[in-house]
């Protein structure tokens, strides 16, 4: 089986984001500062991202929270400081189309694009809870997944994207959510994304022995599915979750 680097990329900063959000009940009223994750996937000739970041300060502060995002940490500057041109990404992987993840889409002119149908159908039409994590017309504004919507590839479930690359079907947090799971020469990653917020939610247990959900979801019932799916993932593969900052603590997975 092929194998692959992942790089983390800080594309912003939350400067003071609700901890439940990201563990359901967990400690509410407490705020983080939580980067928002981006992943480069390299290897075999492949250059491939998972999900794009958000927004500028100014559009988060209007519409969103706030964040810090400096000009080393807008999506295309932080891949140029690592050697790829927006031209080079070949496949971007939405693991949803939450404005923090798919904000830089278009910037990439020869990426295909893979969206679960699932994902796509919800986005068009989200409940009045979601309206502004998917920027929905609803409320007046143009989402940003819309950016290079023509490049889309709709999947239906899991996908074999390529040789040690896998796309997992993930429902809970938003129900076309999708996990990265790639293999490396130190056994395989599991790009869990907002499906695990922060690390802790994976690791505390509080919910009869399983890892505590998003506060942020549309589904308990398809969430736990999910969780009890990828749960016994975790004596096979490393977790990144999608708001930790523990995960920028290496600059490349696997690391020494």
């Amino acid at each position: 089986m092929q194998t692959y680097t992942i790089t983390p990329i800080c594309a912003g900063v939350f400067q003071g984001a609700e901890k439940s959000n990201f563990a359901y009940q967990k400690d509410p009223g407490v705020k983080l500062k939580a980067p928002i994750l981006m992943y480069l996937v390299q290897g075999n000739g492949l250059c491939m991202l998972v999900d794009t970041g958000g927004s500028g300060e100014e559009w988060a502060a209007k519409h969103h929270h706030r964040i810090v995002q400096t000009e080393d940490m807008i999506p295309v500057n932080a891949l140029r400081k690592l050697g790829v041109e927006p031209e080079d990404v070949q496949i971007i992987v939405n693991t949803h189309l939450h404005w923090d993840h798919c904000w830089s889409n278009g910037c990439f002119p020869n990426a295909k694009i893979y969206v679960q149908k699932r994902e796509i159908q919800f986005a068009l039409c989200p409940i009045p809870t979601q309206y502004t994590y998917y920027e929905s017309p609803q409320i007046g504004l143009r989402p940003s997944w819309l950016d290079g919507v023509e490049r889309m590839e709709i999947i239906d479930g899991d996908y074999a994207l390529c040789d040690g690359i896998d796309l997992l079907l993930s429902p809970g947090h938003t129900p076309g959510f999708q996990c990265v799971y790639v293999n490396t020469t130190d056994g395989r990653y599991l790009i869990t994304s907002d499906s695990t917020g922060i690390t802790e939610a994976w690791e505390d247990k509080q919910t009869w022995g399983l890892p505590t959900p998003s506060g942020i979801h549309v589904n308990l019932l398809e969430y736990y599915e999910t969780i009890r799916r990828l749960y016994p993932l975790a004596d096979q593969a490393h977790i990144l979750a999608g708001h930790d900052a523990s995960v920028l603590e290496h600059s490349v997975y696997p690391y020494k």
